[in-house]
């Protein structure tokens, strides 16, 4: 071959070691799995006893104590609070879960730049970027579904949130506050999706509190209904007004240490704390005394009555 004609062949080379080299420099991903789709919730109740004011298993500080302590049940009714949306991380928890997942993809490189995904709690929608992008400075705005960015562990799918407003952990006043962390492990198992959530709050929890009892199955035929939310005057709350009980003044079950709930749990249980979550707590339990009185009907969150519709 002359020179001219190896010269003219390492010219025509070099676009494709170029590409070979452009893509050998993206990251292979070794064990990434595909959730994005349909998914349909799988019944489950929301953790804890199911009485409200109840704490018990969660990493309490005594500041979230005090927040418990003074919600009062028409904190729902008030006015301007009708249409607040659930954050992203809470809409995971609640019985209206049907959520969709999908890929945001580079077209050249097909690398995936985000997952997008939609809930039908509020229609809570949540961006998880995959290019690497960092999380903007703590100034940066806060919203219900806050800043994500993911990577992968193995198989698992590990999704780190920050900026996100105040939002509930449970229902009856137990709150995380805008300054915590949310990491969420994502791993599909067959046609089943797990999230397991671990929650970092500085002001309201003393140790991180992990929930993992969120599955869902994967259903291509699923109809994603719209969840429309119109704000009005509901009650007679008047506006502008927030209920609220005085510290020691609360009414809740939970709070009440007359009451037994349908476990049975001791009282001092139900305040919560770090130690409730371990089993190790069990034998301090025994010696507390057990109250008597059962709850009255209607104290509880148990789902086959909310729901009955819902749950097999």
């Amino acid at each position: 071959m002359s020179r001219s004609g190896s010269r003219q062949g390492r010219k025509g080379l070099a676009p494709f070691l170029a590409l070979v080299a452009t893509l050998s420099a993206s990251p292979v991903v070794v064990g990434q799995v595909d959730f994005t789709g349909l998914w349909r919730p799988l019944a489950r109740n929301e953790d804890g006893s199911g009485m409200v004011g109840d704490t018990a298993g969660v990493p309490v500080s005594p500041e979230s104590q005090a927040r418990v302590q003074s919600w009062s049940p028409e904190d729902f009714d008030i006015a301007e609070f009708v249409c607040r949306p659930h954050a992203w991380d809470y809409s995971l928890e609640t019985i209206l879960t049907q959520m969709q997942f999908w890929a945001e993809i580079d077209r050249p490189t097909q690398r995936v730049l985000a997952y997008r995904g939609h809930v039908n709690q509020q229609e809570q929608e949540v961006t998880i970027w995959m290019d690497g992008r960092p999380h903007p400075p703590a100034t940066a705005l806060h919203t219900w579904s806050g800043f994500s960015t993911g990577e992968w562990d193995g198989d698992v799918l590990v999704v780190t949130t920050t900026h996100l407003k105040e939002a509930y952990i449970r229902r009856m006043g137990m709150m995380r506050s805008d300054l915590a962390t949310v990491r969420t492990r994502w791993r599909r198992i067959g046609n089943y999706l797990q999230a397991t959530v671990i929650i970092y709050d500085p002001v309201y929890l003393t140790e991180p509190y992990v929930r993992s009892t969120m599955m869902w199955e994967y259903d291509p035929s699923m109809p994603m209904w719209p969840y429309p939310c119109e704000d009005a005057t509901e009650t007679a709350v008047p506006r502008g007004e927030v209920r609220h009980f005085l510290p020691g003044k609360s009414p809740l079950p939970g709070l009440n240490p007359n009451i037994a709930d349908r476990f049975g749990t001791p009282y001092q249980a139900r305040l919560g704390g770090a130690d409730t979550m371990y089993p190790e707590y069990i034998a301090k339990m025994r010696t507390f005394p057990r109250p008597r009185a059962q709850a009255p009907a209607g104290t509880t969150e148990d789902l086959r009555n909310q729901f009955p519709e819902l749950l097999p």
